[in-house]
């Protein structure tokens, strides 16, 4: 039996994350759930970007 390499560690993690991502499309709660943070999360950033861009201009209050 051969050792596992770090690409066979990451290919097992990323088949569980697949595998989760399918199984939370599948229930709806769930996936509301998940878009309702990940639209939190993009207005975060998106406020960050916006204070950077203000501070870059020389705009910063």
């Amino acid at each position: 039996m051969q050792a596992k390499t770090e690409e066979d560690y990451q290919a097992e993690s990323d088949l569980r994350t697949l595998a989760q991502a399918e199984e939370i499309r599948g229930n709806s709660k769930r996936y509301k759930a998940a878009l309702a943070k990940a639209k939190e999360k993009i207005a975060a950033l998106q406020s960050v970007q916006q204070e950077a861009t203000k501070e870059k201009s020389g705009k910063a209050d």
